[in-house]
């Protein structure tokens, strides 16, 4: 079985507002959720509640497929709550969450009718556990004061009862009961913005840290390689030289964005970062950019994934295109995207990888 990667991931320190209860045909363009069938080739909006509602304006902030049925998906909004489809996004319905903001969204791996959701409510971080597919929710934390938010959750694929939670002051707990009970993990001076676990590896994992870098645990988070730190990846932009296109390996990722993990190579990272896409072997520790087309350099690539059948197929967004590699980063297909927002993540389905999702927020 080929590992599966699992991450969520929010930037709560660039988020605004928005509106949803808007007539149908006012708002944007096109909408929050963005779906191909055809491997980023073309792009429809998915964004319809009912006859007079859709989700056209709602900055999406989380998004995760049910383990057992790709059809039903759950995405987080910055001032809507949150929406829940269970055929592919071609209807949508709200979710009763004490919440509107909606930052982090996490579900277990083996049952997904066991969700669990972070939120700021009268201003206050919490984390919520539903365990009937978000009908009813129970609050398992809460920060001690207004200020601080939740802006990453994870449950582990391998153990569903251990979940971690990054804040947006650097602080990371983690629960190995569902969220009934509460440990210090980590503590850094810049927000945890992205959790990755691997399938199959239940010691190792991967922190992104806003304006920061990757920070890395073999054993479980007993002890971190915080490789940003130490200087590995934190040379910035000012490596380019403006005679030199493709790859350029001296170059390291500047404010990395979005971060992944190859589906089949162990060690293997993806970053999307102001300064292009790169590639690390290593669990962060080192990088090599990627050979993306030069313009595409001007705008943050601020979300990315990897085909989960064929780690040689890469996809990414940059200001208002869609990038698609399927031979490791050398060539790309590129796709134009009608959209007013910056795409936030994008998510292939599982079970047939031509699908692909991407989501709209406000940066």
């Amino acid at each position: 079985m080929l590992p599966k990667i699992f991450g969520v991931i929010v930037l709560a320190l660039m988020l605004s507002g928005c509106s949803f209860n808007l007539p149908s045909g006012i708002g944007t363009s096109g909408g929050s959720i963005w779906k191909s069938f055809d491997k980023g080739q073309t792009f429809a909006p998915k964004t319809t509640v009912d006859e007079k509602t859709k989700i056209s304006s709602a900055d999406v902030l989380s998004f995760v497929f049910d383990p057992q049925d790709s059809q039903t998906i759950y995405i987080g909004t910055k001032e809507n709550g949150i929406f829940k489809t269970s055929d592919g996004a071609e209807r949508w319905e709200r979710l009763e969450f004490p919440p509107l903001k909606v930052y982090g969204l996490a579900i277990d791996s083996t049952d997904g009718n066991h969700l669990y959701a972070s939120g700021a409510y009268q201003d206050i971080a919490k984390i919520y556990r539903s365990e009937d597919a978000g009908k009813n929710w129970k609050e398992i934390y809460t920060e001690p004061g207004k200020g601080t938010v939740i802006t990453a959750l994870g449950s582990h694929p391998n153990a569903p009862n251990v979940l971690y939670a990054g804040t947006s002051a650097g602080v990371v707990i983690k629960s190995v009961n569902g969220g009934e009970t509460w440990s210090n993990v980590l503590a850094v001076k810049d927000p945890i913005t992205k959790i990755l676990f691997r399938e199959g590896q239940m010691e190792m994992i991967t922190l992104l840290a806003f304006n920061h870098g990757v920070i890395f645990s073999a054993d479980g988070g007993k002890t971190w390689n915080d490789y940003a730190a130490q200087g590995f990846a934190s040379l910035g932009a000012g490596n380019y030289r403006s005679d030199s296109l493709g790859a350029n390996n001296n170059v390291q990722p500047d404010s990395i964005a979005a971060l992944t993990a190859d589906p089949t190579k162990l060690n293997v990272l993806y970053a999307g970062a102001k300064n292009g896409v790169f590639r690390s072997e290593d669990n962060g520790k080192s990088w090599q950019a990627l050979s993306i087309i030069e313009s595409s350099k001007k705008f943050p690539a601020r979300a990315i994934a990897i085909n989960p059948r064929n780690s040689n197929e890469i996809v990414y967004a940059a200001g208002n295109a869609f990038y698609r590699s399927v031979d490791g980063g050398a060539k790309w297909a590129v796709t134009q995207l009608e959209i007013d927002r910056g795409v936030g993540d994008i998510k292939y389905d599982a079970t047939r990888p031509e699908i692909i999702y991407f989501v709209l927020r406000k940066f």
